[in-house]
């Protein structure tokens, strides 16, 4: 059997692994268009920031195994699925390259997306960040420069804000929504991380659509309703679609989201191909509907069962909540599930609270608060979804409230899980337990 990867993300290199632990005689053969095999986008805003101290931190070489071979530099150009065969052209040679398949995983992963709305006049000066190439040329752009316009409010425009502020730039972080985070954090703890970037000295603009960027590098203007922002250059965190121009060509189908539509096998509309990470449209598990998932963490999981099943394996992949995180260097924030917004546009009957704990008993110099938000539904008193803000351990709560979103828990499930005591680590009243009390109080 001849197994062919198309993208060499989390998505593509996990599948190619657990091909390979689930059919050792298989051939499996990988197509990537970069020209290195393994990097870490999350990364690179630290590396932007100099928290991590080289490029070379986020690129490596690919695994050697048996059968297995990385093709760098290469994009497929066209798929004959009828034939079980494809060609790919090396960027660097020209060279064409024939390979034949039993099985296709397409891991194309997503590309950067600026939206029509925007006009830009003049192309110098205006970066992405996807990757490593990117990440250069915004980190030689903050040594020369001394002051940025970051557009987008989401993860990755906080974290470059973030991260050029600790160069000492001058950064205005413009939004078009009236709040941060839109569609994952609710407006109020929103408020908070709008807050930390303030305190750092980051321009928050929220409400805002920018219209058009214009100048030359060096001296670029914003235009963002009524105003004009000038900075020596500009950042576009404007999101990404997936990639499904290859799947489109080869006439998958694709779902309602934009992505490609697979069934809980990871497999396309055709039997021998399979698709995973961010170009798949999969399941949300609160909501039951078709949605896409734009995080490594996912990427994984749906790579894990892609590279099973198309090895020849059985392996389901259930569906997403999308729980995610934000680091400011200690001050995090971060949600799982629904957040309030969006179960009410979802006509969901809905109940919310938030509460605010420490971490530690009074008298430990060390002690953190955290604010912790749950959204459950008013009937069941089921947990559709959680966030969490502060300097505390927002990433074990969050974990812990996907596990119970995903197991469909109740309120009354999180008020009766034990937990882990001892003064020097933590209180007696864990964080979730006095959320979900609160819960239970307004419930009842």
């Amino acid at each position: 059997m001849k197994i062919v990867i198309i993208g060499y993300g989390t998505a593509g290199m996990t599948a190619a692994g657990y091909a390979r632990i689930t059919n050792r005689k298989a051939e499996i053969v990988v197509f990537e268009k970069r020209p290195y095999a393994i990097y870490h986008p999350c990364s690179m805003p630290d590396v932007i920031a100099r928290v991590l101290p080289s490029w070379d931190l986020v690129k490596e070489e690919a695994p050697r195994m048996p059968r297995f071979k990385v093709h760098t530099s290469t994009v497929v150009e066209e798929v004959d699925l009828d034939g079980k065969k494809l060609v790919a052209r090396n960027l660097k040679t020209g060279e064409k390259i024939t390979e034949e398949f039993d099985r296709l995983i397409l891991a194309t992963g997503s590309v950067p997306y600026v939206p029509r709305a925007i006009k830009i006049a003049d192309p110098s000066g205006v970066y992405v960040l996807k990757v490593v190439e990117d990440g250069v040329a915004i980190d030689e752009a903050a040594s020369k420069y001394k002051s940025a316009v970051v557009v987008g409010g989401s993860a990755l425009g906080i974290e470059v804000a973030h991260a050029l502020r600790l160069r000492g730039l001058d950064v205005t972080l413009i939004e078009y929504c009236p709040s941060l985070m839109p569609g994952k954090l609710d407006p109020e703890l929103a408020e908070e991380a709008k807050r930390k970037l303030e305190e750092e000295g980051v321009k928050v603009v929220l409400g805002k659509g920018v219209s058009l960027v214009e100048g030359p590098e060096g001296a670029k203007k914003v235009h963002a309703g009524d105003e004009v922002f000038e900075a020596g250059f500009v950042v576009m965190a404007t999101g990404v679609r997936p990639e499904v121009t290859l799947a489109k060509q080869m006439g998958l189908e694709i779902g309602r989201t934009g992505g490609i539509k697979v069934d809980e096998h990871m497999r396309t509309s055709h039997p021998d191909v399979y698709a995973g990470g961010d170009n798949a449209e999969v399941k949300d598990l609160v909501t039951g509907e078709p949605t896409l998932s734009l995080f490594a963490s996912t990427a994984l999981h749906m790579g894990r069962v892609a590279g099973i099943n198309a090895a020849g394996g059985s392996a389901t992949f259930k569906g997403v909540l999308n729980v995610w995180i934000v680091n400011l260097h200690g001050f995090m924030f971060g949600g799982v599930g629904c957040t309030e917004e969006m179960a009410k546009k979802k006509g969901l009957k809905v109940i919310s609270v938030a509460a605010s704990a420490r971490e530690q008993p009074e008298g430990y110099p060390e002690a953190k608060e955290v604010t912790v938000k749950l959204v459950v539904d008013a009937e069941t008193c089921r947990v559709l979804g959680g966030q969490a803000v502060g300097y505390g351990r927002v990433k074990e709560y969050l974990n812990l409230l996907s596990l119970l979103i995903a197991k469909q828990g109740t309120v009354d499930d999180l008020l009766e899980m034990e937990a882990a005591y001892t003064p020097s680590v933590c209180d007696i009243i864990h964080p979730l337990h006095a959320v979900a009390n609160a819960a239970i109080r307004r419930l009842r």
